[in-house]
């Protein structure tokens, strides 16, 4: 059983543990370092052979391929610099569609579909469907208006945190997530050209990583407001706060919430953010669709349940045919 794992390279710490239980199952793990496509990693799609070479592991014949973990891309990441800017994000592109249409005229399980992954991704229907699911969410304004920002700001009388909808790497390192506060509103002009995702500030007792594999749901807390500089953004202090995680049992209604939100988006996998208030309610604040686990290896067994959904040992949500 062939299964392939779609990343980048230096993708150690999430990959291993899973590659090792896939092993122990009895199947074929390949590894696809995307950022050496085009180049090293090579593809061949016809009508009559569908084929991807792998440096070092050999080559795969796609037929045969049973699932894919789509993890990280970071396809035309190794092209040279050397190139023109223009020409460089052409041939990066060219090579996604190219290697995408191969591996989607598969059979493969996909963890997730690339067209499922990009539809649960939108924060504003996640979060529609996750009250239809029963779990509670912050109120929440996307907008590029600064006006409308600085209305919603002021209604919500406990303050109001700005976050981006991907992790954003800018020249002045990482765009976390803010609490804003009155020289913040007042330099909202240029809004208009980005917009941002506003939510309503929600009281901590504890943070909580929520992730879903198929039907099981696995929880940590970090007490954030006990550690310096994460009380807003506890990535802001990720590396330093890794011993600090500890299991989370989550009320049953809670958990089959975070089913049924998975339910609707069919999807198979996903690492969310929540928020434990002092008063003991459980507020969703994003769902991550490739969100990282892999600081929670040692507390839940994430990867036996990767691999037992990769290899069919555990059972998959399968998404509409036209998303596939």
């Amino acid at each position: 059983m062939d299964i392939l794992l779609f990343t980048r390279s230096g993708d150690t710490l999430a990959t291993r543990p899973v590659v090792e239980a896939l092993v122990r199952r009895g199947a074929r793990p390949w590894v696809l370092a995307s950022d050496r496509y085009p180049g090293p990693v090579r593809v061949n799609w016809s009508t009559d052979q569908k084929t991807l070479h792998l440096p070092g592991q050999g080559t795969l014949d796609l037929t045969g391929l049973s699932a894919v973990w789509m993890r990280r891309s970071s396809v035309g990441a190794g092209l040279p610099e050397a190139l023109p800017p223009d020409v460089r994000r052409a041939a990066a592109q060219e090579a996604r569609e190219v290697l995408m249409g191969a591996l989607l005229d598969t059979p493969a399980l996909w963890v997730d579909p690339p067209a499922v992954a990009a539809r649960a991704k939108q924060k504003a229907l996640q979060l529609k469907l996750a009250r239809d699911a029963g779990l509670e969410v912050p109120r929440t304004l996307e907008t590029n208006d600064p006006d409308a920002a600085r209305a919603f700001a002021a209604s919500c009388p406990g303050g109001v945190i700005a976050k981006m909808y991907n992790d954003l790497r800018i020249a002045g390192g990482t765009v976390y997530t803010n609490l804003l506060g009155p020289a913040d509103l007042a330099a909202l002009d240029q809004l208009v050209a980005c917009p941002m995702v506003f939510q309503e500030a929600v009281p901590k007792a504890m943070e909580l990583r929520v992730v879903v594999v198929g039907q099981q749901v696995f929880a940590a807390e970090l007490d954030t407001q006990a550690i310096a500089g994460a009380e807003v953004d506890w990535r802001r202090q990720g590396a330093a706060s890794v011993a600090d995680w500890k299991p989370h049992r989550l009320p049953g209604p809670v958990a089959r919430g975070f089913l049924a939100l998975h339910d609707a988006l069919h999807t198979n996998y996903g690492s969310a953010d929540v928020i434990l208030t002092p008063d003991g309610r459980y507020v969703l604040l994003e769902n991550n669709v490739v969100g990282e686990s892999f600081w929670l290896y040692e507390m839940h067994p994430i990867p036996d349940a990767l691999a037992d959904l990769l290899t069919g040992q555990a059972p998959a949500r399968v998404p509409p045919a036209d998303m596939r």
